[in-house]
């Protein structure tokens, strides 16, 4: 219920008033107000001081009305009881009071004139009680808390001093103090006839922001250790061997996606081997005899050994190697121009140039869409965030059983390290010259390239020692988290990628050979000619004998039969001796033709090959980028599941000091024993299997917003954030996580287990809340001292017995008015709020209806006027500009 609390005052002394009241709302310890003074009121328009948090603005009733919507309305006119002191005619309140009865819709005013009066004061007011008001008498006393000693407030002319002790009061019995919904008076008749009450009020309110800050971050931080969750009533227990859980983990994944970011080979069969048939062979040698005497065996040889041309293969090569020789470099030799190991992108990049070259060189194209490892990156943070609750998420991923029992990690580090774990101990000068300057933890690949690199720097004389230093350190740091489960994902991953870049070299270099088969033939072809020399031997010696026996013949020396015949069997050993001598001497170019064949036959599929390998070398230089994208995300969300601690709420305690003794600011003082106790005990409850699964899936659904515009896709379909590239400028997951680095995790899931803690310790377990806030801290004498809870209290949380309410200070009253017992308070009501750990409490105290004439400030009245003074006449200023601000406290 919203409420408008207006105080009517006259200038001077009642100043002070409106000075405590303002200070106390920049401490936010009440509620805005308006001040009205006399001099603000025209005919025609009613301005004042809007008071909010500590800032004092002018304002018209008349246009609050027309722009505020209250449920409640009071007013308060302040009546000093101080000769000498100005008073608020009766005819400006009762103005303002019907004012706000029209103007506001009809809602009821609750009408106070409170009186202020000290012990000791010899004036006198005229009618200090009015009908239809709630007449009350401000009892000059101060106390600590009800039923405890008092001492009295006489006389004074400081408004600062008479000031606080009215304000004080003020505010309790209007309900201005903060924790306070209502006042005591609000619904309540005033006291029929010309009667006043005595009232007085105390006041606590007690700030926990350390204590709650410090409680919920054991309770809801990880820094000191995962939760042991709970399931059937039974606690998890923590894995020993972290390194064998997370290598399990990460094993299990690759088994159900690793077949994903591989693409399909093709296989050659070997190539049969030609048999060489008879007729062939002697086709053969006849042809190389006659190459023979032509003198050119060589160009024989080679063409018969070249009918399969590699033309292709050669102009594959040429295009690689000829066209991007760096790219050539970065892949077969594992350098980049300046001769450093490469990294995984150079990789990458590298692979999808040569791609694109194998395009031109006649390999056809096609519309490739890219690898959907949704599913795989989903599994992989499902996995991470078993390894921490021990939930059952992915079959395939089941929780670490250790006997009977679930188990989860000690750290969340040795499941997916956090975004504090990177490296970069790494001179400046030292990381301009090898081009890197930081690691994440679970760069495998860029931890490879690193460590090149600064091998190869190690042997520079100028770069020696810082390098050797920044290795060393770097292999220490690479220690601590290299058995997690992301590392161990990233190995798989990055491990996959070299294998493929070795394939890739294969490939290169089977095209290469198959380029060069021309020159398989050099070792050939120098045995040509001695092979055709052999050749012509035979045949000469062939003809000689052919000669001698057609001479012999001829000269009728031997029978022409006879010589037929051994012309024939001349022929027949010519023939036999050539052929062994051919086949002998060509076995090395059969063999070398067979080779070659195999060789050729198998460069087309090479090349086919090498396509789908560039291509997989570029999905998984893909994949690992996405990896180190979601290891980062994942690192955030497991440090922080429930948002970033508050800092700042350590050091907001409020000690103020000026107040009167009625009113009390504190603040709870830290107790670790007593918050690691709770601690612990409320940890056991709330943590049950699978309590990551609701900050993960806030942070996705909160994923968009984050973003910003570029985000707008993710709002209605969180999901698809798992399709998106791990760089580049169009990746949603970089701008996720600068998005993450800045503004942190979402805390509303924190927030949801902290209002259920809250409640639970305030309410069933209310001893845990009683325990942490038993101690105090609170200025006194412009000291901070500590005291416990109840003397802090004093009383004041708590309603008294109704058969010893106590007494007021009677020193305002006559002496009649005591001995019949006025003085006595007849009701006790207590008010307050519990917000979380804090507490705000208070207590107002009244007597019973007490004649006006029996009060020692007042004397009956004999006119129409209750005043002490001559009326005060309404402003005949009627424009909007008649407002002026209020003169400080007057002495």
């Amino acid at each position: 219920m919203e409420a408008l609390t207006v105080f009517l005052a006259p200038r001077g002394i009642t100043a002070g008033v409106r000075e405590a009241l303002t200070d106390w709302s920049g401490l936010g310890l009440i509620d805005s107000f308006i001040w009205i003074e006399p001099g603000m009121v025209s005919a025609t328009r009613v301005n004042g001081l809007l008071v909010t948090a500590g800032n004092q603005d002018g304002v018209s009733l008349q246009s609050l009305a027309g722009t505020g919507s209250y449920d409640r309305i009071r007013l308060c006119v302040l009546v000093p009881g101080i000769a000498g002191h100005e008073q608020v005619d009766s005819s400006i309140s009762q103005r303002i009071a019907e004012m706000l009865e029209s103007s506001f819709g009809g809602r009821p005013v609750v009408r106070v004139r409170a009186v202020v009066a000290r012990s000791g004061e010899t004036a006198v007011l005229d009618g200090l009680a009015q009908g239809g008001w709630h007449n009350l008498v401000l009892s000059p006393e101060e106390s600590a808390g009800p039923g405890l000693g008092h001492h009295q407030l006489y006389t004074t002319n400081d408004p600062f001093d008479w000031g606080v002790h009215a304000a004080a009061t003020c505010a309790g019995v209007l309900g201005l103090w903060s924790g306070s919904t209502e006042s005591l008076l609000d619904g309540e008749a005033p006291l029929p006839g010309e009667r006043a009450r005595l009232v007085r009020a105390f006041y606590r309110t007690m700030d926990t922001t350390a204590v709650g800050a410090e409680l919920r971050d054991q309770v809801l931080s990880l820094g000191n250790g995962v939760p042991l969750p709970t399931y059937f009533g039974a606690s998890a227990v923590y894995i020993e061997d972290s390194g064998l859980a997370a290598r399990v983990m990460a094993d299990q994944l690759w088994e159900k996606h690793g077949r994903s970011l591989h693409g399909e080979r093709e296989h050659s069969a070997p190539q049969a081997v030609t048999a060489i048939g008879p007729w062939a062979a002697f086709k053969m040698m006849f042809g190389f005899l006659w190459a023979a005497l032509k003198n050119a065996p060589r160009s024989w040889a080679q063409r018969v050994a070249t009918r399969v041309k590699s033309e292709t293969a050669a102009a594959v090569h040429g295009l690689v190697f000829g066209s991007a020789p760096s790219q050539y470099k970065v892949i077969v030799d594992g350098v980049d121009r300046d001769g450093l190991p490469v990294s995984w992108l150079e990789v990458r990049e590298a692979a999808e140039t040569l791609e694109k070259l194998l395009d031109d060189a006649g390999t056809p194209r096609e519309h490739r869409a890219p690898a959907d490892l949704a599913s795989f990156w989903q599994d992989y943070a499902d996995g991470a965030l078993t390894l921490i609750d021990a939930g059952e998420r992915v079959t395939a991923l089941p929780p670490v059983q250790v006997g009977t029992q679930r188990a989860v990690l000690r750290r969340t580090s040795a499941a997916v390290p956090g975004p504090d774990s990177g490296f970069s101990d790494i001179p400046t000068p030292l990381a301009a010259v090898i081009q890197l300057d930081s690691l994440e933890p679970y760069d495998f690949l860029g931890t490879l390239s690193m460590e090149g690199r600064l091998q190869h720097a190690a042997g520079d004389p100028n770069l020696g020692i810082p390098a050797s230093t920044a290795l060393e350190a770097l292999r220490r740091w690479k220690v601590v988290s290299e058995e997690s489960y992301a590392v161990r994902v990233g190995t798989r991953i990055g491990q996959s990628l070299i294998s493929v870049r070795s394939e890739v070299q294969q490939l290169l270099d089977q095209i290469r050979r198959a380029a060069s088969a021309d020159d398989m033939l050099a070792g050939v072809l120098a045995r040509q000619k001695k092979l055709a020399l052999w050749m012509k031997i035979l045949l000469a010696a062939l003809l000689l004998g052919l000669v001698v026996t057609a001479v012999l013949v001829a000269q009728e020396t031997l029978d022409p039969l006879k010589g037929s015949g051994i012309g024939a069997g001349l022929a027949v050993v010519w023939l036999i001796a050539t052929l062994l001598i051919f086949m002998n001497g060509q076995r090395e170019l059969f063999h070398l033709m067979n080779a070659r064949s195999q060789l050729l036959s198998d460069d087309e599929i090479s090349r086919r090959n090498l396509s789908h390998a560039l291509r997989d070398l570029h999905r998984l230089g893909g994949a690992y980028s996405q990896f180190l994208a979601w290891s980062r995300i994942i690192g955030t969300v497991l440090a922080e599941p429930f948002g970033r601690a508050d800092d700042q709420a350590r050091t907001q305690a409020k000690f103020v000091q000026g107040l009167p003794l009625n009113v009390k600011v504190g603040t709870a003082t830290v107790q670790p024993a007593a918050v690691a106790t709770a601690a612990a005990q409320l940890r056991h409850d709330i943590f049950a299997v699978g309590w990551l699964t609701r900050p993960w899936e806030r942070a996705k659904a909160t994923a968009g917003d984050l973003i910003g515009p570029r985000g707008y896709e993710l709002t209605a379909h969180p999901e698809a954030i798992y399709r998106q590239s791990g760089d580049g400028e169009l990746s949603l997951l970089r701008l996720w996580i600068g998005a993450l680095d800045a503004a942190g995790t979402d805390s509303s899931p924190g927030q949801e287990i902290w209002a259920g803690v809250l409640k639970d310790i305030t309410g069933p377990r209310s001893a845990i809340s009683s325990g942490l806030v038993s101690t105090v801290s609170e200025v006194r004498d412009s000291a901070v001292v500590q005291t416990s809870l109840d003397a802090f209290m004093s009383g004041v949380d708590s309603t008294p017995d109704e058969g010893r309410l106590g007494h007021f200070d009677g020193a305002v009253l006559t002496d009649l008015a005591r001995n019949a017992g006025r003085a006595a308070v007849e009701r006790s009501v207590p008010f307050g709020s519990h917000s979380g750990l804090a507490r705000q409490a208070g207590l107002i105290q009244l007597s019973g209806g007490i004649p006006q004439h029996e009060f020692l400030v007042a004397r009956p009245a004999d006119g129409n006027s209750w005043l002490g003074g001559a009326p005060q006449r309404a402003s005949e200023d009627d424009t909007g500009g008649s407002f002026t601000m209020p003169e400080g406290p007057t002495f």
